[in-house]
């Protein structure tokens, strides 16, 4: 893995929803490692980070949600990087809130940021980080609800998600995608609940 790519909408006004988990994720990045080396295009955002021994490009698309592939693909030419190199992270409301998954390839699942990541890269042979955005109380406006704020009650559980998707992150680059999807595709355990005897 050479790059991630977060997909998401650029605009304070879409900073906390669910349709931003990808650069949520990306957020942290940052925050967890250092970065060495920024560049700006015109449909995308580069910048070049140091995760502990390894670095990685992160590729911000301003190209909107529906139009990603296009800052994707501009991205992928200028550093000369393959499709098959670039994880990209995305909301997923198919998986409960909290939940992550890992997959090397695969169709869109109805998503439309990455129908245009594939669309514009050629290819479905993409590694792909899942990030569940579906709460208790999803009605049936899809693109209403991926567009809203996570509720106050759902902080914690997206915070953990994100957490652990850059832990599986940091896997990916040491271990490779095997090591981390055995580890990360599992039902996180729930936490202990408070006053618990446990040690």
């Amino acid at each position: 893995m050479r790059a991630i790519t977060g997909l998401g909408n650029p605009g304070n006004e879409y900073a906390d929803t669910r349709h931003n988990a990808g650069w949520m994720l990306l957020d942290l990045l940052r925050q967890r490692g250092r970065i060495l080396e920024r560049r700006e295009k015109e449909l995308v955002e580069l910048e070049k980070l140091k995760l502990g021994p390894d670095a990685v490009w992160l590729m911000r698309p301003k190209t909107y949600m529906n139009g990603s592939g296009e800052g994707v693909l501009q991205a992928c030419r200028s550093l000369q990087i393959e499709a098959r190199d670039v994880l990209v992270a995305y909301d997923d409301i198919d998986l409960p809130l909290g939940q992550i998954r890992l997959r090397r390839a695969g169709g869109a699942g109805g998503h439309r940021g990455l129908e245009s990541v594939i669309a514009e890269l050629g290819t479905p042979q993409i590694p792909r980080l899942r990030i569940g955005v579906r709460g208790e109380t999803r009605g049936r406006d899809t693109a209403g609800y991926v567009l809203a704020p996570f509720e106050a009650g759902e902080r914690e559980a997206i915070e953990v998600a994100v957490a652990r998707s850059a832990d599986a992150v940091r896997m990916m680059l040491r271990r490779g995608i095997g090591a981390a999807m055995n580890t990360y595709n599992k039902k996180p355990e729930p936490p202990s609940p408070e006053g618990s005897d446990e040690e």
